[in-house]
């Protein structure tokens, strides 16, 4: 709860420290006396940005601050962990603005962000403006309320996280087809060249090596006509070349040892004739060889021709530059198969998630259909309470779509809420027929149907401040008492803070703060917590706009009826 506020150098308030006590606090006075300041420091705190923001002395920076008492809520204390703030018994928040309109926030003198305070918001207070009776008239604030009944907001959450990460998914997936469908011309390229390359098998080098041979074998002809012909002068005709060596090596081979250059040229002739022999192998050999397969030119060029075609037509410069491609692409088809795989698990994974995101919403609604019922009863008696005997109330359930557990389906079947969309219906008057809210429910009546809601659900969330800043617009009379009352209740459970024109509703205050302006040199606000002797006449001026006996009266029998 909140247990001191602090402002200073606000619009109409140069300097004030203000205490607060459980229950029920009211703020009274006149039109115009600075009522909201009170509570407009409180929303700026938390991140607020009202237009009109001022300070009392534009060359000091406004500093605003609200010490509350954490006491154990279970969430709160988790998100001050999340923060890494201390458990302490205070929890100091403030907001300083300086003179050029920058802003800078604090947890306990500790400088945090603009977002931790709006996140503290909803843990610490529940607002309640005169302009947030149209917010009763939203599907979506009448699904919260029947979802804060039924004590499933966890579960709504947890729903709402699984919702938008299987809608990210389903974009995800749907990117992977289009990129898929995109690439698939161009996969389809890639296995036909991967297919062409693999089927030429072509190794590394071979169009070298075939090239030597094709040139071999174009000159086939003139090697064999010379191979003979060698071989004719050198070995087969008369006085060939080696008879006539083999004669002049055995004569000169009688006088080698008389002289050793006679040695030496005998030893030359010797090497000459094995050279000769040697010669006459090799060319056995060439002309075998040349003779061996007439149709061998035909195959290479066969193979030089594709090869040359592959290079053309891949642009590429040599047979190392055909294998490299034949490698990308293997990979790049490898690749293909692996994104189809992808593409097979992510559409796996969102019918899954699909399906389990269908019972998670079927056990949504089976919660709120139990919880309504309990809920429509609750409510109409509350409304029933608040001078509205004859009211009925009754909330109604539709599912969005009819969900199937299809995937395709799925999303388009639900909402981040689940499957259900929620209408209240009202009647005010016996024998008139329950409609919409939004098509029946006067001013003063949805006043009085948003405090019936808030009496019902006081009792199943933790303690907040309760701040209804002049939600009894439209309210007087015996329904003054009902809404007094009602009030007063729920201050037993929760603090409420309240500013009120209604003198009932100041009656039944706990503490009770007068709001007054002063205009001496300059305008001021100032803000009284009232004794029991200064609350009468506070109340009689409500009452009246005067402090006759009648009046004053009247304020100590409507203040001894609490």
């Amino acid at each position: 709860m909140l247990s001191e506020i602090y402002i200073k150098n606000y619009i109409l308030v140069p300097e004030l420290r203000l205490p607060f006590s459980p229950g029920l606090t009211v703020l009274t006075g006149e039109t115009g006396a600075g009522k909201s300041i009170l509570v407009g420091s409180i929303g700026i705190i938390f991140g607020d940005s009202p237009a009109g923001l001022e300070a009392w002395d534009k060359e000091r920076p406004i500093y605003l601050e609200a010490s509350f008492n954490p006491g154990g809520d279970d969430e709160l204390c988790l998100q001050l962990q999340e923060i890494n703030n201390e458990k302490d018994d205070e929890l100091l928040l403030a907001r300083e603005i300086s003179k050029s309109g920058k802003s800078t926030y604090y947890i306990g003198g500790r400088k945090v962000s603009a977002s931790v305070m709006k996140t503290l918001k909803p843990l610490l207070l529940d607002f309640h403006h005169q302009r947030d009776q149209q917010k009763i008239l939203s599907p979506g604030y009448q699904l919260e309320v029947l979802d804060r009944y039924a004590g499933c907001l966890k579960q709504r959450e947890d729903f709402r996280v699984a919702w938008r990460e299987l809608k990210r998914l389903k974009t995800e997936l749907e990117d992977m087809q289009r990129r898929r469908e995109e690439q698939k011309h161009l996969i389809e390229l890639y296995r036909y060249q991967h297919a062409e390359l693999d089927s030429a098998s072509i190794k590394a080098g071979e169009d070298q090596a075939l090239q030597k041979e094709f040139d071999l074998l174009s000159h086939s002809r003139d090697i064999l006509d010379l191979s003979q012909s060698m071989h004719q002068a050198m070995f087969e005709s008369e006085s060939s070349i080696f008879d006539q060596l083999s004669h002049f090596s055995a004569m000169l081979a009688q006088y080698k040892g008389l002289n050793p250059a006679l040695e030496n040229a005998a030893q030359s002739l010797t090497e000459a004739l094995e050279a000769l022999r040697s010669t006459s192998f090799e060319l056995s050999t060439i002309m075998d060889s040349l003779n061996a397969d007439p149709g061998r030119l035909l195959v290479i060029e066969e193979r030089l021709n594709l090869i040359n075609s592959l290079l053309h037509k891949h642009k590429v410069k040599s047979v190392d530059d055909l294998q490299q491609l034949f490698a990308q692409r293997e990979l790049e088809i490898m690749a293909a198969h692996d994104f189809d795989s992808a593409i097979l698990e992510t559409r796996n994974r969102l019918e899954r998630d699909c399906l389990t995101l269908i019972e998670n919403a079927n056990d949504l609604s089976k919660m709120r259909r139990e919880a309504a019922i309990k809920l429509n009863v609750e409510l109409q008696d509350s409304i029933r309470k608040l001078a509205m005997k004859d009211a009925r109330f009754e909330i109604r359930i539709d599912k969005n779509r009819k969900t199937e557990n299809i995937q395709s389906d799925a999303l388009s079947s639900l909402t981040e809420t689940g499957a259900d969309m929620v209408e209240f219906l009202f009647s005010a008057n016996p024998g008139s027929s329950l409609k919409s809210l939004s098509a029946v429910a006067s001013g003063g009546e949805m006043s009085r149907i948003l405090l019936g809601i808030k009496e019902v659900l006081v009792s199943k969330e933790s303690a907040r401040l309760l701040i209804l800043d002049e939600i009894d617009s439209g309210i007087g009379g015996k329904t003054a008492d009902k809404v007094a009352e009602c009030i007063a209740g729920i201050a037993k459970k929760h603090p409420v803070l309240c500013i009120t024109h209604l003198a009932q509703i100041a009656a039944v205050a706990d503490t009770h703060i007068a709001v007054e302006k002063s205009a001496k040199e300059k305008t001021s606000v100032t803000l009284r917590v009232l004794n029991a002797a200064e609350r009468v006449p506070e109340i009689a001026r409500m009452l009246s706009g005067n402090l006759s006996q009648t009046a004053l009266k009247h304020a100590e029998e409507l203040i001894n009826k609490k």
